[in-house]
């Protein structure tokens, strides 16, 4: 494939060679029409010269002063000329009269006859003037196609660039694929092959990642079901032969195994709702009709606490989004409500749309979170008061972590707040329409 630069170097060099050429062109024919003026002007001297010796014309608009002296007297000179002559000195030299400067030029061809011509300074600057610019004017002109020519090909050059970083920046989170472009500078293939290796790398380190989270998972939970069956057997048992357990161990073995088991669910969904690799399903639906199915899911356990709900706001607010992603960071955020409120303590859910986004609020009157630790909760395994938390209720930590990837692949925005409640936590989702 062509390089870059041998392109750039060969077409640049054609163009200033060929703009130069067209332009020392230009220039020539300008300087020869002014050459050829001032030859013709010169003619017009000679033939005013005469014309005016036989009383037919006057020299006065050519601008020249012309004297012709025959043995020390004066025979001719012409209107601009004075009676005086203009010049005691032979060849060139440079004399004030009539009101200006003159270039004055004095020959003696025989001992009785000399002849003494005289131009105006400003004339002749002016004269020379004219002959620059003639020349340099196409030169001048040339300047702004240049730049266009080079702005062209320069964009012509670059376009593999502009194209690959194109479609890198069209790539999506989860799009690993390889880049293809077509007809690639020899500049551009080592990098583009050096990109298409990392993202085959990248591809890999995902899926194997992804899988090992799932396989561990995946293998804890029949261990863990066996286990969950053994200790309610256990425990079955215990009950109908009268075993005691007065340090509570089958409780807190219940509690742990319990606890294992969620904490193997959280980091299934964790995985599965991780943006970098979740493939959304995206679908117009109901957020208010979701919300309604996932308290009904949770009702059961409120019921249990004694807790009262409500959902505030809109019926109906449509939007497009993935139905599972939704429905987990509602169910999440009502269930984290419920875990940490106490007995007969009050959930509420508000949804209202402002503009192109739509908003849930979620808040209780649980104890709430210090403001400080506001960013900490949605790191992965964090609790406030880590395992020993004042609610005493079983937690991975994972919860706000999943809630926050789910809006992160929505494009949304999650904040915490102080509860409307005497105390308790609100959390606000924003989700485009």
């Amino acid at each position: 494939m062509r390089s870059l630069r041998r392109y750039l170097v060969t077409v640049l060099i054609a163009l200033f060679t060929l703009i130069s050429f067209v332009a020392a062109l230009q220039s020539y024919k300008q300087s020869a029409i002014r050459a050829e003026a001032l030859f013709d002007q010169d003619l017009q001297i000679l033939a005013s010269s005469l014309s005016q010796q036989y009383q037919a014309g006057s020299q006065q608009e050519l601008g020249l002063a012309l004297q012709v002296w025959q043995k020390g007297k004066l025979v001719y000179r012409s209107a601009l000329a004075p009676q005086t002559s203009m010049s005691d000195a032979e060849g060139f030299s440079e004399h004030n009269f009539s009101g200006k400067r003159w270039r004055v030029f004095r020959q003696t061809p025989t001992d009785l006859l000399t002849v003494i011509v005289a131009q105006p300074l400003t004339q002749r600057q002016q004269l020379a003037d004219e002959v620059i610019t003639a020349s340099i004017y196409p030169v001048v002109l040339s300047l702004p196609l240049q730049a266009l020519l080079i702005w062209l090909v320069v964009s012509k050059a670059l376009s593999p660039i502009k194209r690959f970083s194109a479609q890198l920046s069209s790539k999506k989170a989860n799009d690993l694929s390889p880049v293809e472009l077509d007809q690639v500078p020899a500049e551009l293939d080592q990098m583009l092959k050096t990109t298409n290796q990392l993202f085959a790398r990248l591809a890999d380190a995902f899926e194997r990642e992804k899988r090992f989270a799932s396989d561990v998972a995946h293998e804890l939970r029949t261990p863990l079901s066996v286990l969950q069956v053994n200790l309610h057997n256990a425990s079955s048992q215990w009950q109908r032969c009268g075993i005691s357990d007065p340090e509570g161990s089958m409780l807190a073995l219940q509690a742990g195994v319990e606890r294992m088991s969620a904490l193997i669910e959280q980091i299934m969904l964790l995985n599965r709702t991780n943006p970098e690799h979740f493939q959304a399903r995206t679908e117009q639906l109901d957020l208010a009709g979701l919300c309604r199915q996932v308290v009904a899911d949770w009702y059961p356990h409120i019921e249990k606490k004694q807790q009262q709900i409500e959902l505030l706001g809109l019926e109906h607010l449509s939007l497009k989004g993935d139905a599972f992603a939704l429905r987990l960071l509602v169910s999440n955020l009502v269930g984290n409500a419920s875990k940490y409120s106490a007995v007969g303590g009050s959930i509420q859910l508000e949804l209202s749309a402002a503009q192109d986004k739509a908003m849930l609020v979620v808040q209780d009157n649980g104890p709430g979170i210090a403001p400080e630790e506001y960013n900490r909760v949605f790191d992965r395994f964090y609790r406030v008061g880590g395992d020993r938390h004042q609610s005493g209720t079983i937690g991975s930590g994972l919860g706000l972590a999943i809630v926050r990837d789910i809006v992160v692949l929505h494009q949304g925005r999650i904040s915490l707040g102080a509860s409307d409640f005497s105390s308790g936590l609100k959390v606000t989702v924003e989700l485009p329409l």
